[in-house]
């Protein structure tokens, strides 16, 4: 036999990395056996795969390289049937390959799509210059906007109607697309989840256990469930990342306390042990409401078509996201149709994934008795509409068979008559359910006989019975048929898409019924020896996969349906004292003793929506973050006293508040800063400074304090005695500006200074701007400030500046009244101006206005 003939690699279609691991195998069988291999597979599959066989190849044991040939065969044979979705899903890949399969790549990218942004921009508005400036600004957005949506990207305000929106929005979202912060953010999602889409394409992802006969315990092939090895790769190491970062910093109160952020992070929401057990109780507390009530519990188990799932034929390259949608689509279409039929109910819903990555949910609603029928209809009407062939499907194929039958045919409006037809019709034989059906009949037989001989055996006890107590000349006692439990048709149509049953009291409660469910997604605390039906592996080792899941895909894991806001529960338990409103202390009282039975029913009841008596209060910052939005902190609680809201309490005779009141919760403001930052302030706050020490720079509008002690020095700057030095320090050192002796200053990089004369009349205008903004705001003691409030009122100050500017003048006069002539003041004269009682004077004589008393 000849030798064989290596094949020329740059006639097939090859990546370079795979072309270099193949060219480095000297047989050349193999050599060739893998470049026929790797040619049918996607190229950005290709090198991976190079890589792995790779690997088997080198491996030092014997048999090595029929092992590795073995598994390129079987990968090539499994990835064959769905080689149409794999190349759909590599055409689409929003970033070259080399790009996507590094982070560092990735994230350097978000800069060069920022600068595309930024030129697209410039060219479109170069273009339509003439245009008016909102014109121009919708054009730019909608150039920018189909580039970004090009990447696969979330573009802001892309879905909404365009003619609704104002142009602040387009300035919004123009502001984002040039930010490459904004593109590494969207980036890094866009890549964690194409690389674990391509996991599930290929296999990587699923149930494959087996059982090992040496070991005689369960392994897997290398495949794991729910989540690929690399993204639980990077998902530990960026909880790792993240707990590194937590112990690196502090936070720092108004009030001087420092604490470690990762203390207040561990007494948060985003310990599992606290958000498990929040969970918890909230479950359990509403069940006892739900007694209460006379509800009923339904357990839903609801899953997605077969087109969603990877480990079906059927698959089209879907994303656990889109499942996700898909589902989350149905359920607002079936909630809306039970709102309008006025059906209540409330409950939990819990995702979890598949083996195969598809999620699925479980829902415990809680339900009126006489209303459980018609809603389980509605949900399982939504939720087996689409593909519903397929359901049918799981039973046999369709089939048609002739059968003749009888007919009643009109004879001219004169009658009837029957009629014996023939025709075709549809059947399902010798299917899944034909033999399921069979089943339960031979189950429906044998519970008969059961209970034939149960009445027959109490009938023949009861005789006995009676000539006995005769005997004995006593009451006979009286015996019952043991019960037999009839068999159930366990087949049905629409499952295994949709099922719902109905939970039994006597078995157990609701909340631990689902506990499963809650600590499975969470930890698995509590879960040694239960298994997990997808794997058949222990429920607590499951935790990480789900989690890595959950972080990949952005899927929100629980929420509850039809209960009152939980963040306005949260933010009363900030509040551990008592306060002194009558209105607001029944419910922190209820919050903080962690009673939330009463809490819901002081917010209005299950179902009470957006009608509840509190709600959270928050504070709007105009411009608040780098893209000009509208930035909203919470506050507080205030009392929800819509005349709606207020009409809808009274007309559902729950527990109604009209009392407008409201609690400030937080009081503190804290800043995050490297730990032991407050330390080293506080050591250098008392020590004397030299003039190396002090900062001196020509950009830094601060000119250094002469040399000596920082003590003596904020004594003369005060003019007070040492007693109030610490509270001045502690001012200092959290980041307050002192303004004395008409001098600014402030403690910066653990440096005193002072502001000179420029940064000073910057500093106070910008204090004076949000003075006067927040003034014109106030409405109903509280601050409203818009975008008009912050334009007027920078007009009004520059204008008031303007009078003194051309005095010749860089600080501000009050009117003044001497020996009866009142001089007129910067402020009173520009208000003046703006209300029209005097007009505008020239810059030349304006501060001679003068008025006699």
């Amino acid at each position: 036999m000849a030798n064989p003939k290596p094949i020329d690699l740059e006639t097939l279609r090859l990546s370079g990395i795979a072309k270099g691991l193949i060219s480095s195998i000297s047989d050349i069988d193999d050599r060739n056996f893998l470049a026929r291999g790797l040619q049918s597979v996607p190229v950005p599959l290709q090198s991976r795969m190079a890589r792995k066989y790779i690997d088997r190849y080198n491996q030092k044991k014997a048999g090595s390289q029929y092992r590795a040939n073995t598994w390129l065969r079987r990968t090539i044979a499994r990835l064959k049937p769905r080689f149409g979705v794999l190349f759909s899903i590599t055409q689409n890949m929003p970033l070259p390959w080399h790009i996507l399969s590094s982070i560092e790549k990735t994230k350097k990218h978000a800069g060069t799509l920022a600068m595309e942004c930024v030129q697209i921009a410039l060219d479109v508005s170069e273009e339509h210059q003439r245009l008016s400036y909102e014109k121009i600004v919708r054009l730019t957005y909608e150039a920018v906007a189909e580039h970004a949506k090009s990447f696969g990207v979330n573009v802001p305000f892309y879905n909404m109607r365009e003619d609704d929106l104002p142009p602040a929005c387009f300035e919004i979202a123009l502001l984002k697309m040039h930010c490459d912060k904004w593109w590494a953010r969207q980036l890094k999602t866009l890549r964690k989840q194409f690389l674990e889409l391509l996991e599930i394409a290929t296999g990587q992802v699923g149930k494959d256990l087996y059982h090992d006969k040496k070991s005689k315990k369960p392994k897997r092939r290398g495949i794991s469930p729910y989540s690929s090895k690399q993204a639980q790769r990077e998902f530990s190491f960026a909880q790792a990342s993240g707990r590194q970062f937590l112990e690196m910093m502090e936070l720092q109160s108004s009030d001087g306390d420092v604490i470690d952020l990762i203390e207040a992070v561990k007494s948060g929401m985003a310990n599992p042990a606290n958000r498990r057990n929040e969970l918890m109780l909230r479950i359990r507390e509403t069940e006892e409401l739900a007694d209460e009530m006379g509800y009923v519990a339904m357990f839903y188990t609801i899953t997605c078509p077969a087109r969603f799932h990877a480990n079906a034929n059927t698959w089209d390259g879907s994303t656990p996201k889109d499942a996700q949608n898909y589902l989350t689509t149905t359920w607002a279409r079936a909630r809306s149709k039970l709102n309008r039929r006025g059906l209540k109910y409330f409950g939990v819903r819990v995702v979890e994934p598949h083996a195969d990555g598809c999620p699925h949910w479980h829902m415990m609603l809680f339900m009126p008795k006489n209303k459980l029928q018609e809603i389980n209809a509605i949900l399982r009407w939504y939720f087996i509409q689409e593909d519903k062939t397929e359901l049918y499907d799981r039973y046999g194929p369709e089939l048609t068979r002739a059968k003749v039958f009888n007919k009643f045919v009109d004879i001219n409006t004169h009658g009837t008559h029957i009629k014996t037809v023939e025709a075709c019709v549809k059947y399902r034989a010798h299917t899944e359910k034909t033999h399921l059906f069979k089943l339960y009949k031979q189950k429906r037989s044998a519970w008969g006989f059961a209970k034939k001989k149960a009445n027959e055996v109490a009938i023949q006890r009861n005789k006995e019975e009676a000539e006995k107590a005769k005997a004995e000349n006593r009451e006979p006692k009286k015996f019952k048929a043991k019960n037999h439990k009839a068999p159930t048709k366990f087949y049905r149509t629409f499952s295994p898409r949709f099922d719902a049953v109905k939970l039994d009291k006597s078995k157990g409660s609701a909340a631990a019924y689902i506990a499963k469910y809650i600590s499975k997604n969470i930890d698995g605390y509590m879960l040694t020896d239960h298994v997990d039906a997808e794997t058949g592996e222990n429920l607590q080792e499951q935790a990480n996969p789900v989690l890595a899941w959950a972080s990949t895909w952005n899927i929100r894991q629980f929420q509850f349906q039809g209960s009152p806001s939980v963040t306005v529960y949260r933010e009363l338990r900030r509040m551990r004292t008592a306060v002194k409103d009558e209105v607001i202390e029944p419910i922190r009282h209820a919050a903080d003793t962690a009673n939330w039975k009463d809490y819901v029913k002081l917010q209005g009841g299950m179902c009470i929506g957006r009608a509840a008596n509190f709600k959270s209060m928050y504070e709007d910052t105009p411009m608040g973050n780098d893209y000009a939005e509208v930035v909203r902190r919470i506050k507080g609680v205030v009392t929800n006293i819509d005349y709606k809201a207020v009409l809808t309490r009274l007309f559902n005779n729950v527990h109604n508040v009209t009392d407008a009141t409201s609690l400030k919760t937080r009081l503190i403001e804290w800043t995050r800063q490297l730990k032991g930052t407050a330390e080293k302030i506080a050591a250098k706050a008392s020590t004397n400074v030299g003039a190396a020490d002090l900062s001196w720079s020509s950009g830094n509008n601060c000119t250094p304090i002469a040399v000596g002690s920082s003590a003596e020095l904020l004594l003369d700057m005060v003019g007070s005695s040492k007693n109030a030095l610490d509270d001045l320090i502690k001012d200092l050192n959290s980041g307050k500006r002192i303004v004395t002796n008409g001098q600014i200053y402030q403690i910066r990089d653990g440096q005193l200074q002072v502001l000179d004369d420029a940064a000073q009349l910057k500093h106070e205008k910008h204090l004076a701007i949000e003075a006067t903004a927040k003034t014109n705001s106030l409405k109903d003691g509280r601050w409203l400030v818009t975008d008009e409030d912050w334009s007027k009122a920078r007009e009004f100050i520059a204008q008031v500046y303007k009078y003194a500017e051309v005095d010749g003048r860089t600080t501000l006069i009050s009117t003044q009244n001497n020996n009866g002539l009142i001089t007129i003041g910067d402020w009173d004269l520009a208000t003046l101006v703006k209300q029209g009682s005097v007009s505008a004077i020239s810059d030349n004589d304006w501060w001679a206005l003068d008025m006699m008393a």
